[in-house]
C-alpha cells in the first residue's frame, strides 16, 4: 500500500459558524454521488455554493479509465443535476494526487465543509479506510463530512430532529469541541457527548468512576451555558464499537470526531478509531483537525 504524504496546509478553518462554500470531492463513484446529494441539501438549507473538485491522478486508470470526453460529459451531468436543484455551483479539475489536489482546492476556495465519499472506487469490503481518504481527513483545512460504505441515508431529513454524537477524551480541551458546538447551533441539534473508558488500555482507566462522571457532567454544564442542548454518557468498552452502538441507540444524524494531523499515514498500519467508525457507521462522520 502506498503511503500518501499529506499536503502542508498550515491554515485550518474549523469554526464552522457559517456554511457558504461546500466542496465535494468527486471521483464519479456512487459514494461521491451520495456526498453530492448531501451538498445539495446543505446548499438549499444555507444558500451555500457547491464547488465540485475532481483530481486526475496518475493511478486513476487502474480503477476506471477516465478519458477526457468521459470526464467532461460526466461533469456536465453533475452540473446539470446541481443546477436543476437550484443550487449555485462550479467545477474544478486539476491533475495530481487526489489528497494534494483536494486539500489545495479546499484551502484556495475557503471551503467551509468538504463532502467526501470515503471509499470511492475502492473495494467496500476492505478492512482499511484507504490512504487517500485518511490523508485527506488529516490535511484539509476545513471540517470533512466522510461517508463510509454503510452510510446511505440522507444527511438532511425534513421533520427529523437532529442529534449529534460527540466522543471525547479526557483531559478535554474545550476548544476541541468547538466544531461540535457550532454544528449544533447551525443545525439546531442536540449534542450527546460520550466519554469511553477503554478497559484494554491502562492509560484510559480512571482513578475513580465518580471523579470521571463528575468531569463529564461539568463539561455538559459548561456547554449548556453556551445555549447548546447537551446530554452526556460515560461508557466502558472498545471505543469504536461503543461509538457505533451509541450512534444507533440515539439514532444520531451524524458523528463528530477530531483527528490529529500527521505528515504521513499508511492505511495498512492505521488502526485509529475514527477510521473504524467511518468504515462501519450508518451515518456520516464529521471530522476535523486538531493540531
Amino acid at each position: 500500500m502506498t503511503v500518501q504524504t499529506a499536503p502542508h496546509i498550515h491554515e485550518k478553518r474549523e469554526d464552522l459558524t457559517a456554511i457558504k462554500t461546500v466542496l465535494v470531492a468527486h471521483d464519479f463513484s456512487e459514494s461521491a454521488n451520495l456526498a453530492l446529494a448531501d451538498a445539495i441539501a446543505l446548499s438549499k438549507l444555507f444558500g451555500a455554493e457547491i464547488v465540485i473538485a475532481h483530481a486526475q491522478a496518475p493511478s486513476e486508470s487502474r480503477h476506471i479509465h477516465h478519458t477526457d470526453s468521459y470526464m467532461h460529459s460526466t461533469l456536465e451531468g453533475i452540473h446539470q443535476q446541481v443546477e436543476s436543484a437550484g443550487c449555485p455551483s462550479r467545477e474544478i479539475v486539476h491533475a495530481g494526487g487526489v489528497a494534494k489536489v483536494i486539500a489545495e482546492v479546499a484551502d484556495k476556495e475557503h471551503a467551509d465543509l468538504l463532502m467526501l465519499g470515503a471509499y470511492g472506487h475502492g473495494p467496500k469490503d476492505r478492512a482499511t479506510l484507504g490512504s487517500t481518504a485518511e490523508s485527506l481527513l488529516r490535511s484539509v483545512p476545513c471540517p470533512v463530512f466522510a461517508r463510509g460504505p454503510k452510510a446511505v441515508a440522507s444527511l438532511i431529513q425534513p421533520g427529523r430532529p437532529m442529534q449529534i454524537l460527540v466522543p471525547f477524551e479526557l483531559p478535554c480541551d474545550p476548544d476541541s469541541l468547538s466544531v461540535a458546538v457550532n454544528a449544533a447551533r447551525l443545525f439546531h441539534a442536540r449534542l450527546d457527548i460520550l466519554h469511553i473508558v477503554d478497559m484494554g488500555h491502562s492509560l484510559s482507566l480512571p482513578h475513580a468512576y465518580q471523579d470521571t462522571q463528575y468531569i463529564c457532567e461539568q463539561i455538559a454544564i459548561d456547554l449548556r451555558t453556551d445555549g447548546v442542548r447537551v446530554t452526556h454518557s460515560l461508557l466502558f468498552g472498545k471505543p469504536n464499537q461503543i461509538i457505533l452502538d451509541r450512534s444507533r441507540e440515539l439514532d444520531s444524524t451524524f458523528i463528530v470526531m477530531p483527528l490529529e494531523t500527521r505528515a504521513q499515514l499508511s492505511s495498512v498500519t492505521s488502526d485509529n478509531v475514527a477510521a473504524a467508525v467511518i468504515r462501519n457507521a450508518t451515518v456520516p462522520v464529521l471530522t476535523y483537525r486538531i493540531d
